[in-house]
């Protein structure tokens, strides 16, 4: 048996970065695509992140990765963008509670059904007229039966690069937990422990080249959308469109000078000696610029400024010292308000994201309709186990639930 099974519930947040599979610190998508990313440039040390800066991060009232805020997710078997809106979707969510992939409906259907060409077929027209499923993660790749969280040996191995999963028990001997040697060919470890939420194995499967420097497979898994550029209209001058002048260097222009000839309209070439063209010429004029505003700043006297007598500086002295003994550790971390979606340490993870509640609902509600319509139970708990269940319970979440059913 799991040695925590209740603490399933207190780590259920993926608290890998999607782009590089490492932790630090992290800052969960509030979108339907439960993953987390190294936000800022200098949260992750190897990893691209993706480029906000602190003050931006902090500015966002809600944080959504591009996917979810267009919605336009990546078909995890086809790697292609495809739209999620209702409207006229082209990618769907797997039903499943702890799930954020999406798939093209043909892509998920032979994945489903391999060996069989018609029932891939139908499936392919019942799930875009709107049929829930669970993708092919949610099966064991060796005895295609489902995940048990409560048993270790039943847990789930999960790659991190494409739909397959395997149970801790039928893991395949090269997808291992070290680097070893297999028959005289190096072999680079594949499986990482403690990682995932539901003690599951992060694991990147044989299908997939491991990048020597990295030590993971290359990095270009995900596409984010191209968000559209701004086109500036032309600007115009009494009604006529103004040029624009390419700017070139010095050193670029042709070499023409001006002579003594003063006959009105010409203009004559003369010796290449007298020609500034060098870029040492070039930076010693921008020196010479800098030294110039240099004599102008320091001809402002000091006198102008005001002079601050002994007893006001006295008093802003023991000012400052009075404040400075006023405040307290604690009243700065009260002050200092993180957003609910940054956890860069794991005393963090009781946050939750109302794209996980909007998951574990919709899950919830494809489980009871796939029980109603003949469906078997181990079937139902693909999409929605117990453990799912009771999360909701631990969550307390009555307000997240109405703002979903709001929404």
């Amino acid at each position: 048996m799991a040695e925590n099974p209740e603490g399933l519930g207190s780590a259920n947040i993926d608290l890998t970065c999607a782009l590089c599979d490492n932790g630090g610190e992290i800052a969960s998508c509030e979108g339907k695509c439960l993953r987390s990313f190294h936000v800022t440039k200098d949260a992750g040390e190897d990893c691209q992140t993706l480029g906000y800066t602190r003050q931006q991060f902090v500015a966002m009232n809600v944080f959504l990765c591009k996917n979810c805020e267009l919605e336009m997710y990546q078909c995890f078997a086809c790697k292609r963008l495809g739209s999620a809106k209702t409207d006229t979707p082209e990618v769907f969510p797997c039903a499943s509670a702890n799930c954020g992939y999406f798939y093209h409906a043909k892509c998920v259907t032979h994945l489903l059904f391999p060996e069989n060409e018609a029932k891939a077929l139908e499936y392919t027209t019942k799930i875009a007229n709107g049929v829930k499923f669970a993708c092919p993660i949610h099966r064991c790749d060796v005895c295609k039966y489902g995940e048990n969280k409560e048993v270790n040996e039943l847990q789930f191995a999960v790659c991190r690069r494409c739909p397959k999963s395997y149970h801790r028990r039928c893991l395949p001997r090269k997808i291992a937990f070290e680097d070893f040697i297999d028959n005289g060919v190096f072999l680079f470890q594949r499986a990482w422990d403690g990682l995932l939420p539901y003690n599951r194995i992060l694991i990147y499967c044989l299908k997939h080249d491991i990048d020597p420097k990295l030590r993971t497979p290359s990095r270009d898994h995900i596409k984010f959308p191209d968000v559209p550029a701004v086109r500036r209209k032309p600007f115009i001058v009494n009604g006529m469109n103004k040029k624009t002048i390419k700017i070139q260097h010095l050193e670029d222009c042709p070499p023409v000078l001006f002579s003594n000839d003063k006959r009105s309209g010409t203009v004559n070439c003369s010796s290449s000696s007298n020609l500034i063209t060098k870029k040492r010429k070039l930076s010693c004029d921008r020196s010479s610029v800098a030294r110039a505003k240099a004599s102008v700043v320091s001809k402002i006297p000091f006198s102008s400024f005001p002079e601050i007598d002994t007893s006001t500086e006295r008093r802003i002295f023991e000012f400052a010292q009075k404040v400075s003994s006023d405040i307290t550790m604690e009243d700065i971390q009260k002050r200092l308000v993180v957003p609910s979606t940054y956890t860069p340490v794991m005393n963090n993870t009781d946050k939750i994201t109302l794209g996980m509640v909007q998951r574990s609902v919709e899950s919830i509600n494809a489980a009871l309709y796939m029980l109603e319509n003949g469906a078997s139970i181990e079937d139902a708990k693909t999409i929605c186990a117990p453990c799912d269940l009771f999360q909701l319970a631990r969550w307390k979440v009555h307000e997240f639930i109405e703002t979903y059913f709001l929404l």
